[in-house]
């Protein structure tokens, strides 16, 4: 087993720990989940305005994913239904994080043959702190936002509004520290998104300790967690391109040959996918080094019937480059939460001197102590 430093020596090795087939098949099946979701609910509700919104949609945008928030001119329904589909992603990916977590602790603890099966098992009997945890930030943050929204909503009544706002006046004081306290809260909400599955898979807390917990992270060591993040990002940004090059060269490497001996074909399926892809193909092309075999020349963009061996070569084409985006991006989820779990554990062990690494039996019952019954003379 590799030594730990507690420290930030050990950050480092989430690079390896991240890099690992079963953690980025894990994230890749959450993506996976959460992309079918987000796209029939997009769909489906694109289907219920009717007239021609799903065809339209599907010509502009194909199976890219549109977010919400982006100026699209789609109706209520469909934005409703995106959002809906952000939120099953966010659930998907939490609890995808919480499996990669258990891995990487119990890897760290010396155990590197836990499946993804033990993994899920767990998640099975503690999935409720990883949600309760996040309902219940939320909820304290609402109750908190109730009391001045009260006071401004009593304010507009008739006759003694004004007064009760005068009398409420005095309290100014008291409701500056409300204010500190609900800013403190929603940082600790943000840490939340970082370290709940962390916490949970390492320790198998309820949602109150998991809650604690992250009032203990940002109260004792804010500034080091802060260093750590920094340097966790810092590492993505290195790594994660370099993974995306090496998937691109396979890629590249693979179709090289039917590029060359097939030009025109390889051109037309090229552009059925761009076509399906929103674009996303020929954007992509136009960064620098992306096209140097090219592997992904576009030619005319038929919208029209293609014949069969194209088009089902085609969609071969565009779930293979979806599943290389999946890679990339499953990569990314990986190291977050490998590392995550790592800056949790030397957190842990600056705060309180506790080393998480010591392995803790979860399915154990507490019994009475027992006097033993002494031995025949």
């Amino acid at each position: 087993m590799d030594k730990r430093y507690f420290d930030f020596r050990d950050i480092f090795q989430a690079i390896r720990y991240g890099f690992s087939g079963r953690k980025i098949a894990v994230h890749l099946g959450g993506l996976v989940l959460a992309y079918l979701i987000y796209q029939i609910l997009v769909y489906l509700s694109l289907f219920v305005v009717g007239n021609t919104a799903a065809q339209d949609f599907w010509n502009e945008y194909g199976l890219l994913p549109v977010l919400p928030f982006s100026d699209t001119g789609l109706t209520q329904i469909t934005e409703i239904a995106m959002w809906i589909g952000v939120v099953c992603f966010a659930c998907i990916f939490f609890l995808a994080s919480t499996v990669v977590s258990k891995i990487t602790i119990e890897q760290l603890r010396g155990d590197f043959f836990f499946s993804v099966g033990d993994a899920i098992t767990f998640l099975k009997r503690h999935w409720k702190s990883v949600f309760g945890a996040f309902i219940g930030l939320l909820l304290i943050q609402i109750l908190l936002a109730l009391i001045p929204l009260s006071i401004a909503g009593l304010g507009k009544l008739p006759v003694v509004g004004k007064l009760f706002l005068t009398i409420s006046s005095l309290f100014m004081p008291i409701g500056f520290f409300l204010g500190v306290l609900m800013a403190l809260i929603a940082v600790i909400f943000g840490v939340s998104l970082l370290f709940v599955p962390a916490v949970v898979a390492t320790t198998g807390a309820d949602v109150f300790e998991t809650i604690y917990q992250q009032f203990a992270l940002v109260w004792n060591r804010p500034w080091l967690m802060v260093c750590y993040e920094a340097m966790l990002f810092l590492m993505k940004l290195v790594f994660v391109p370099i993974w995306a090059f090496f998937c691109l060269a396979g890629f590249s490497i693979v179709m090289l040959p039917v590029s060359l001996l097939h030009t025109g074909e390889m051109e037309h399926i090229t552009a059925c996918a761009n076509l399906w892809l929103g674009g996303a193909i020929e954007k992509l092309t136009m960064l620098p080094y992306i096209n140097s075999f090219g592997v992904f020349n576009i030619g005319m963009a038929m919208k029209e019937a293609s014949a069969f061996t194209t088009t089902v070569t085609a969609i071969f084409l565009t779930v293979t480059i979806l599943m290389i985006v999946g890679l990339v991006i499953a990569y990314l989820f990986s190291i977050a939460s490998a590392g995550n779990t790592m800056v949790y554990l030397i957190l842990r062990k600056k705060i309180d001197g506790h080393n998480l690494l010591e392995r803790l039996n979860e399915d154990a019952i507490e019994t009475p102590d027992v006097a033993p019954e002494p031995e025949p003379e």
